[in-house]
């Protein structure tokens, strides 16, 4: 670590064979995975980078997660004031909640001791793919796609306008929610085209209340979102009008 810089931490969760772990809405059961860190005076941590999810569906029940192995990434700031040549120790405890059949609470309390120096850490070859390729998965930006929403009746419709340099057709979309008791999870959510793009029709939770201002969540393709297609995952952060 280098004074007045920032790195990144990956908390890695390894699951055996039809396990899995959850997201940061976990869905209709389950926890997500919680860190609380515990770090020398100065130091700050960012909140977890959430990798996009993948669906689990038992029974009538969905849920968010991760299966196999994920990395949970979280950028830590270190304090000018920290002097090259000391070390610094980073622990965090971690609680997770693995399900199969049956659900499993696990519980880790971890620490590393970290040199200061005074030039740019390099970064270590064991680990750097796989830093790479959950980055890919991190839901972006990609301000050259223009979303919408707007809440009818029982539905909640996302208007998706493409960039001009997208020509082909978008197929196998899934959004999933940030917040929780706003869509119903075991709906189908369907896409159409409009007359300017694309519209998903979601249907709203039978058991949603008052709903929020903003929709939140990330929407998957398939074919990605960016020019070169390799991310595919949009972070979705839209005002949510409502149809009068």
């Amino acid at each position: 670590m280098q004074p007045g810089q920032t790195f990144c931490v990956a908390l890695r969760l390894e699951m055996d064979k039809q396990w899995h772990t959850y997201w940061k809405n976990p869905g209709d059961s389950g926890m997500p995975t919680q860190i609380v860190w515990n770090l020398p005076d100065g130091f700050h941590a960012g909140e977890i980078q959430w990798p996009y999810p993948q669906k689990f569906e038992d029974n009538e029940l969905v849920s968010f997660g991760y299966e196999g192995e994920v990395f949970l990434l979280t950028e830590i700031k270190v304090p000018d004031t920290v002097k090259p040549g000391a070390r610094a120790e980073i622990a965090a405890e971690v609680d997770w909640l693995a399900c199969k059949e049956s659900c499993i609470p696990g519980h880790a309390d971890l620490k590393i001791s970290l040199p200061v120096q005074d030039r740019k850490p390099e970064s270590g070859r064991r680990w750097t793919g796989r830093f790479s390729d959950t980055r890919r998965k991190l839901p972006g930006k990609f301000t050259d796609w223009k979303i919408s929403a707007a809440v009818k009746n029982d539905l909640i419709l996302m208007h998706i306008l493409p960039p001009s340099w997208f020509e082909s057709e978008l197929t196998g979309l899934e959004f999933f929610p940030e917040q929780e008791g706003i869509i119903d999870l075991s709906g189908k959510q369907n896409l159409q085209k409009s007359e300017e793009g694309y519209v998903i029709e979601i249907q709203r939770s039978l058991l949603s209340g008052k709903l929020p201002s903003r929709l939140q969540g990330v929407l998957i393709s398939e074919k990605g979102w960016s020019q070169s297609r390799k991310e595919h995952a949009l972070h979705i952060d839209v005002a949510l009008h409502r149809f009068e």
